[in-house]
């Protein structure tokens, strides 16, 4: 019988999980990614001068695939960790106003394409560690923003 070890948690490994579970909210034991997106879309509406910049976004994207890189876990993209799906409902809200329509038609296109993976979504999960986690749904909210702009534009 092959005896298991336990990973002894440093202390940067809280602040990590702080972050990378969107202040614990990938821990709801039943649809975790949707709730950190929800809870992404409430912070773009009352905030969107952070929430809806490119440099909030671009930085969430960096220190989030950094952070899931530096996390100790197994398997290839964690339940509990729903940073991906907080910076990607936050592209797919970059540059749009933060109207309530806007912000759900951002947080229903998001989740569409975060869950049915198209292609190319479903091809860039495959890159390893943090940025096939992140990749996806940056990639998903990427489209998102794409078809919101669409639709902002033409109708």
């Amino acid at each position: 019988m092959k005896k298991m070890s336990m990973v002894k948690r440093r202390p940067i490994d809280n602040a990590l999980s702080f972050f990378n579970t969107c202040f614990f909210t990938g821990y709801i034991p039943f649809a975790p990614g949707t709730f950190a997106s929800i809870l992404a879309a409430v912070l773009i509406y009352f905030f969107p001068g952070i929430f809806t910049s490119i440099y909030f976004t671009g930085l969430c994207i960096i220190f989030g695939t950094a952070t899931i890189n530096g996390e100790r876990y197994e398997g290839k993209d964690p339940g509990h960790i729903v940073i991906d799906e907080f910076a990607g409902m936050c592209v797919a809200m970059v540059g749009h106003k933060a109207s309530l329509t806007n912000v759900i038609i951002g947080f229903a296109l998001f989740r569409i394409f975060d869950i049915l993976k198209p292609f190319p979504v479903k091809h860039v999960e495959r890159l390893p560690g943090g940025y096939g986690v992140m990749a996806d749904d940056v990639l998903a909210g990427v489209f998102s923003n794409i078809l919101i702009l669409a639709w902002t534009r033409f109708s």
